[in-house]
């Protein structure tokens, strides 16, 4: 019971999460629209949203062999409303501790908003959840870094 709270601790002193962003320096930029109906406009801002939050924390993009953070926009339709979820998240190729020390793909960091929007707002609803999936993002960054 003591090492549970002692988790529990620490997790709130040092991060939002069990994720780690520790040494986080390189990052590739990735959008999976699933999405039936939404502009390609939207998708390039995400992009762009994207890259300038990893610049903005020190992150170089586009470089070779890099982890990817990743933005998944899933769409369930509903009567007369959709719904979406997003999804942030980073891969990236990893060693296991395990005896053959296997390298696998792991997402080692992954956050995520459900959201209802109606068709004519839906694009507005998508950036501003990805705008907010980003900031949770950076906290923890800067956070795990520090």
């Amino acid at each position: 019971m003591k090492y549970l709270f002692l988790l529990l601790l620490t997790l709130s002193l040092h991060a939002e999460g069990f994720w780690t962003l520790t040494g986080l320096t390189k990052a590739n930029v990735y959008v999976n629209n699933q999405l039936s109906v939404i502009k390609p406009e939207t998708i390039a801002t995400i992009k762009a949203k994207m890259t300038e939050s990893l610049k903005k924390s020190g992150i170089l993009v586009g470089q070779q062999d890099s982890p990817t953070l990743m933005v998944s926009l899933e769409e369930l339709t509903g009567d007369e409303s959709y719904y979406i979820y997003v999804t942030l998240a980073v891969g990236e190729e990893v060693q296991t501790f395990r005896k053959a020390k296997n390298g696998t793909f792991s997402l080692t960091y992954d956050a995520n908003d459900f959201i209802e929007t109606d068709g004519e707002d839906l694009d507005k609803d998508v950036l501003e959840s990805v705008n907010f999936l980003l900031s949770q993002f950076n906290e923890h960054y800067e956070d795990d870094n520090e």
